[in-house]
C-alpha cells in the first residue's frame, strides 16, 4: 500500500485493516498527550482517508481514522477508530492545499483536488451546532475557532486562530473586543484567561459571530 503522510492528514489507496487501526492507537498512545511514554508528550490529533472517499469529491466526505486525546479513553478499551461522515474533511482539506508544506513525497495538490467553496461553508455551519455545544469549559477554542470561520466565509482561507481574531477584532464592538483579545493572550500564553468574570462579553461576542456564520 502507498501512503501519503501530511501532518495531520494521511491519505491511503485503500481502507485501513483492523491490525493496522490498532497499530496506529498503539503508535499514537505512545507519542501523543500527558500520558504518553515518549517525550514531548504533544497532543496529537490525526486524520486519515481513503483518496477514492474524497477524489472526486463529495459531500458530506468519509472519514477512514480519526484520533485525538479527547477519545483517548474511548480507545482504551481496545475499540479502534472507525469510517464515519465528517463534515470538518472539507475545511480539512481545503487547509492541507492551501498551507501544506510537503518534507517528501507527492504533493497534496497532486493527490486531491479543491474543496468546491459552497462545500467549505456547508461544512461550516453543519458544524457550528455542535462546536456551540462545547463552550463550557472550553471558551477559548470556540471563540477563536469562530473567528476563523467568519474569515474563512469572508475570504475562502484557512487562517491560524491568533490570526483569525486579529482579523474579527476590529468587526466588533467593545464588549466583543474585550473578549476576544483575552482568548488572543490566553492562545499565544500571555495570560491565564479565565471567564467567569468575563461571561456577558463570551457569550455576546459568540451569539455574534455565529448570526454572521448562519446568515452568510
Amino acid at each position: 500500500m502507498t501512503w501519503t503522510c501530511c501532518w495531520p492528514l494521511l491519505v491511503t489507496q485503500r481502507s485501513l485493516l483492523r491490525d493496522e487501526r490498532e497499530g496506529l492507537v498503539r503508535f499514537l498512545f505512545n507519542y501523543s498527550g500527558r500520558r504518553a511514554i515518549s517525550t514531548p508528550g504533544r497532543p496529537i490529533e490525526l486524520t486519515s482517508l481513503v483518496l477514492e472517499d474524497v477524489v472526486p469529491w463529495t459531500y458530506p466526505p468519509v472519514c477512514d481514522f480519526l484520533y485525538g486525546e479527547w477519545l483517548r479513553d474511548d480507545f482504551g478499551g481496545g475499540r479502534v477508530p472507525r469510517r464515519h461522515v465528517n463534515p470538518d474533511l472539507a475545511v480539512l482539506v481545503t487547509s492541507l492545499l492551501q498551507h501544506a508544506q510537503v518534507l517528501t513525497g507527492v504533493p497534496p495538490t497532486e493527490l486531491l483536488k479543491p474543496v468546491p467553496a459552497q462545500d467549505l461553508r456547508t461544512s461550516m455551519k453543519d458544524g457550528l451546532a455542535s462546536l456551540l455545544g462545547d463552550l463550557d469549559g472550553d471558551e477559548r477554542n470556540v471563540l477563536l475557532t469562530l473567528a476563523r470561520m467568519v474569515v474563512t466565509f469572508d475570504t475562502g482561507q484557512i487562517v491560524s486562530k491568533d490570526e483569525a481574531a486579529r482579523q474579527v477584532l476590529p468587526t466588533l464592538n467593545q464588549l466583543g473586543q474585550s473578549a476576544m483579545t483575552l482568548a488572543l493572550r490566553g492562545y499565544l500564553g500571555e495570560v491565564q484567561d479565565g471567564w467567569s468574570n468575563h461571561r456577558m462579553a463570551l457569550e455576546e461576542t459568540v451569539s455574534i459571530l455565529a448570526n454572521r456564520i448562519q446568515g452568510a
